[in-house]
């Protein structure tokens, strides 16, 4: 009977412990984005950056500055909507480009949803910049 008490409740306690963190079904990326681009009304520099779901709900990407000391720092873009898996076997963002300037609008990883997180307004083109899987920390 001990025995059993003590399985049930070493279970519980790892059922907690999972339960209070949040969600994370796709790892973050690395890439290189050779222009200057706009994140949630944020203009960035060109250079190294890593991407990754975060929230509960991965209700947002969190955009890191790697290497370029003018980009270093964290930024958030909320996500609108999730995307239908592309079955890609490697990650990639997509940039709208209107009138000159490049917008981040997806974020795409494998066997995972997209994220939407920008809609350009008007006449624009899409540039896809493929990135490489980053390792969990």
């Amino acid at each position: 009977m001990k025995k059993h008490v003590l399985a049930v409740a070493s279970t519980c306690v790892v059922a907690l412990s999972l339960a209070g963190r949040p969600a994370r079904a796709a790892e973050s990326m690395a890439v290189d984005i050779p222009f200057g681009f706009i994140v949630n009304q944020k203009e960035l520099p060109a250079g190294h950056y890593d991407i990754g779901p975060a929230g509960w709900h991965l209700d947002r990407l969190i955009i890191i500055g790697a290497t370029n000391a003018r980009a270093g720092g964290e930024f958030n873009a909320p996500v609108l909507e999730r995307l239908a898996d592309t079955g890609t076997a490697n990650p990639f963002v997509v940039f709208d480009k209107v009138e000159g300037k490049h917008i981040l609008s997806e974020a795409h990883y494998p066997g995972v949803d997209g994220f939407l997180v920008s809609v350009a307004g008007g006449r624009e083109t899409h540039t896809v910049i493929h990135a490489t899987k980053k390792a969990p920390k």
